[in-house]
């Protein structure tokens, strides 16, 4: 048996004075602005000031919540770096542990997530 070998394959010129079969590009490579994904979506609030504030806020509930990232991991069963991540600032957590965070502590949530 022989081994197998990897062929180069090029791909073929285009005939000559053949005319581009697919549509151009009408968008030109820009996507639509804020204002207008907001109106097509319908946001009445643009969500990125929170986003933006998400991760402190949701690290500073964690640290007023526990006392030790091992805490954290514990109370949310997830990995003590997972843990350290929230603690630290650096990850958002997935929304299930968001909803059981203002479920089970619903006044610090609502004291910590509060937009003011």
């Amino acid at each position: 048996m022989t081994k197998p070998r990897l062929v180069s394959v090029s791909s073929p010129q285009p005939a000559k004075g053949a005319t581009q079969k697919s549509h151009p590009n009408p968008f030109d490579g820009r996507g639509r602005g804020r204002e207008a994904h907001r109106r097509a979506h319908g946001w009445r609030v643009d969500p990125l000031p929170y986003r933006v504030a998400f991760l402190d806020r949701w690290s500073a509930l964690i640290r007023h919540l526990f006392g030790s990232r091992e805490d954290v991991a514990s109370a949310f069963g997830v990995t003590f770096q997972t843990a350290c991540n929230w603690w630290d600032g650096t990850n958002r957590p997935s929304g299930d542990k968001v909803a059981l965070a203002a479920i089970t502590w619903p006044e610090a949530f609502a004291r910590f997530m509060d937009e003011a």
